[in-house]
């Protein structure tokens, strides 16, 4: 965003504000008392559109704050029917990202492996992932969620300790529902071995018939560049 545009937005004179510890509510009655009354900010349309930015503000791209500062500026000069029936190119641009995004986080909750460690210091699960975009904290709320009194460490790439290491990986978590990182070498708990993934990939050689094997629907169900997150991926390159 310009400065002019700055100097004339919402939340001009702040340096930074903390998504987390604002709610939607607070913008709204900024803007109320800022703008004047606005009758579609409490509609089922404004929630459609806050889901459709809230996924879009995780695409990976450098003018993601900017494109959803000009699709919201549409809305609030042409309505939400504008943007939300993709009149324009701006808003058909960060409707296709936001949907992108959501696709990415459902295949996220639906394919990483996340494996059991036990120790002293509590109960804790951990998984690997290469995420395209910001999603993160998305999959981590969800897995929170699912696996309630588990603490849930999502590693990038190898989880395998001394390559970890040696690459300066680190790992995700949740704490007091914020994500922090945390190298992988400092990790509160030894990482598990090998065993939990030699048993699913015994367990799909059991079933896997090779003069059936059928790259294309295998794709469909799970696109190649996420075939890193499941042991089987290896069997199906």
């Amino acid at each position: 965003m310009h400065k002019k545009e700055y100097s004339s937005s919402l939340f001009r004179g702040q340096k930074a504000l903390d998504c987390d510890s604002i709610s939607s509510d607070d913008v709204i009655n900024r803007y109320i008392q800022t703008y004047g009354p606005l009758d579609w900010l409490n509609s089922k349309k404004a929630g459609s559109l806050a889901e459709a930015v809230l996924y879009a503000s995780r695409y990976n791209a450098p003018d993601r704050y900017r494109l959803i500062s000009k699709v919201l500026l549409q809305a609030l000069e042409y309505g939400p029917d504008y943007v939300l029936g993709r009149v324009s190119k701006d808003a058909r641009n960060m409707f296709n990202r936001s949907r992108r995004v959501c696709m990415e986080a459902h295949r996220a909750n639906g394919f990483i492996r996340l494996t059991p460690v036990e120790n002293p210091k509590g109960s804790f699960m951990v998984g690997k992932a290469e995420f395209r975009h910001d999603i993160c904290d998305l999959v981590l709320r969800y897995f929170s969620r699912r696996h309630q009194g588990w603490k849930i460490y999502l590693i990038s790439g190898n989880t395998n300790t001394e390559q970890a290491a040696l690459t300066g990986q680190t790992a995700c978590y949740l704490e007091k529902n914020v994500v922090k990182t945390v190298p992988v070498s400092d990790l509160p708990f030894e990482l598990p071995g090998d065993d939990f993934e030699r048993l699913w990939e015994t367990y799909y050689e059991s079933q896997y018939i090779e003069g059936r094997k059928n790259l294309a629907l295998a794709r469909k169900h799970l696109p190649q560049k996420y075939w890193s997150w499941v042991p089987e991926g290896n069997k199906l390159k």
